[in-house]
């Protein structure tokens, strides 16, 4: 019998502000746990500040072997709520599901680019205002400034991006 192919994901119900809790219970006991989780730009007090907020507000992946591990443990531990399940049984979620979100919403550490950028790359910005936001390298110059055009709302805009600002893009290719 293999016990790891056995092991099945489902979701549990957290009680409000309960995440650490429960992930530290459920992960005493010997669950496996996963709690995706992305980063967004908000705008505060005329600046911009970017904040981990949770995919699924109030809720979190378990991973056990049912046929081994009761599942009215996890409905007992301290920070859950309770499993969703449908007539009195946990409902299954695919392996597959959890795999994709967890290359997705996976929390990039190195963000620092292995390539330098050169005029007429196009670069992609991952955080901050211009989240999502496709620009043109216009230039580099020895102080690692770097000068994009930037087209927004029909027309194009001329930014400058130092080295030393927590900028977060990628090389993208069209």
């Amino acid at each position: 019998m293999r016990q790891s192919s056995e092991k099945k994901w489902f979701i549990a119900k957290i009680k409000p502000n309960s995440y650490t809790t429960a992930i530290q219970n459920l992960t005493r006991q010997g669950f496996e746990t996963f709690l995706p989780q992305m980063k967004v730009t908000q705008r505060q007090q005329n600046k911009f500040v970017l904040k981990n907020v949770y995919v699924f507000p109030g809720y979190m992946f378990v991973c056990f072997d049912p046929r081994i591990n009761a599942w009215n443990k996890v409905n007992s531990t301290y920070g859950v709520s309770k499993i969703l399940g449908f007539n009195n049984k946990p409902s299954e979620i695919s392996s597959e599901l959890i795999l994709e979100l967890k290359i997705r919403y996976e929390i990039k550490i190195n963000t620092t680019q292995s390539k330098t950028l050169q005029k007429g790359d196009s670069i992609k910005f991952c955080t901050g205002p211009f989240t999502d936001l496709i620009a043109k390298v216009e230039s580099v110059d020895e102080n690692k400034r770097i000068w994009v055009l930037l087209e927004a709302m029909g027309g194009y805009q001329r930014l400058k991006l130092q080295n030393s600002q927590k900028i977060s893009l990628i090389n993208f290719k069209d």
